[in-house]
């Protein structure tokens, strides 16, 4: 009987131990308390247990109640909580940790499965510079925007945000649009195309010279690689054009052609041949706007699409002098032929013998 009290009051004061050391502790290591006695009419050993947290190991051992006739046994078993481990997220380039939003990061009992995402796909930093999402590294691999990694270990998972940059392409309003403007990642090569040389028709147009790249004057070829390491402009250079037509009737004609615009074209017209004795063609005029309407080489500012004709008048003075001089030798002529008849006529009368 001694022997039972003595024991019992061991244990009241382990058990009061055990509860005053978990008041007083905050460590992370569990205590658990078996008791077991063993039931022949059950054919087996029954246990229960009870847990607290506290910083020391149990022992155990082994010891009997004098009044009952079953063995009894207490022990104490040592138990560790599971030490946590830790997941970060990182974000690259580290200039937009504080503007993205990812969440996840934090402590999670080893094997326990992390769930972490970022909400922005697109982060505009200006106009003509963002950053797109485009996926995950570090301990984790993918593209979503979601991922889960089993927590095993200590993990670092980094969002990596690519770098993009706009390409401006410009072109005359009715000039179709040159192909290959838009977003590039960052140091990609951008090609542009120009669809046509030439666009119009067949008194205006608009033809392609060159590319202009952030106000340098670039090459003439048809097709432009840009580096894309920052925001550019590109525009591609036409020149407006006019056709201006240079007609005439009798001649031929210098000057039809195409002009660009705002420049003076040199026209001339040809006299053309005499088409009869007597008969020359002269020149008469330009219908239509010229500098010098009344001069047969001239020029023409081509403000537009032009068409002017040279006009021609005939001239027949050298005929009707011919004419005329041809009636004044006739009427001399005659005159003299008359004179000289007269004067035969009087001089033979005179030459007649008198009647005695």
């Amino acid at each position: 009987m001694r022997n039972y009290r003595f024991l019992q009051a061991a244990l009241i004061v382990l058990m009061l131990g055990g509860g005053f050391c978990f008041a007083l502790s905050n460590v992370t290591q569990v205590y658990a308390y078996s008791r077991s006695w063993w039931r022949p009419d059950w054919g087996c050993p029954y246990s229960y247990y009870y847990s607290w947290y506290c910083p020391y190991y149990g022992w155990y051992y082994p010891y009997y109640y004098g009044y009952y006739p079953n063995p009894y046994s207490y022990g104490y078993s040592y138990y560790s909580q599971p030490t946590q481990v830790q997941l970060t997220l990182n974000v690259n380039p580290s200039s937009l940790q504080s503007a993205v939003n990812v969440t996840g990061a934090g402590a999670y009992n080893p094997g326990s499965s992390a769930t972490f995402s970022t909400s922005q796909n697109i982060i505009q930093v200006s106009q003509n510079i963002r950053y797109v999402f485009s996926g995950w590294t570090g301990d984790y691999s993918g593209q979503g925007l979601n991922g889960t990694v089993t927590m095993d270990s200590a993990k670092t998972v980094t969002a990596v945000y690519q770098t993009q940059f706009y390409l401006t392409v410009n072109s005359p309003a009715n000039i179709s649009t040159v192909q290959g403007g838009g977003w590039y990642n960052a140091n990609d090569s951008a090609t542009l195309i120009v669809p046509s040389l030439i666009v119009g028709n067949t008194i205006s147009r608009f033809v392609f010279y060159g590319w202009n790249v952030d106000g340098i004057n670039g090459p003439p070829s048809i097709t432009l690689k840009v580096h894309m390491n920052a925001p550019h402009t590109v525009n591609a250079l036409f020149k407006q054009q006019y056709y201006l037509t240079v007609a005439s009737d009798q001649g031929p004609t210098s000057g039809t052609g195409w002009y660009d615009a705002g420049t003076q074209a040199q026209i001339s017209a040809s006299t053309p041949p005499s088409p009869a004795y007597g008969i020359s063609i002269a020149f008469n005029g330009w219908n239509g706007t010229v500098n010098s309407p009344s001069s047969q080489s001239t020029t023409v500012l081509l403000d537009g699409p032009k068409t002017v004709t040279a006009t021609w008048r005939a001239d027949a003075s050298v005929l009707y002098a011919t004419i005329l001089a041809i009636i004044a030798v006739i009427a001399v002529t005659t005159y003299l032929v008359a004179t000289r008849r007269k004067k035969d006529v009087t001089t033979a009368a005179a030459k007649e013998p008198q009647a005695e």
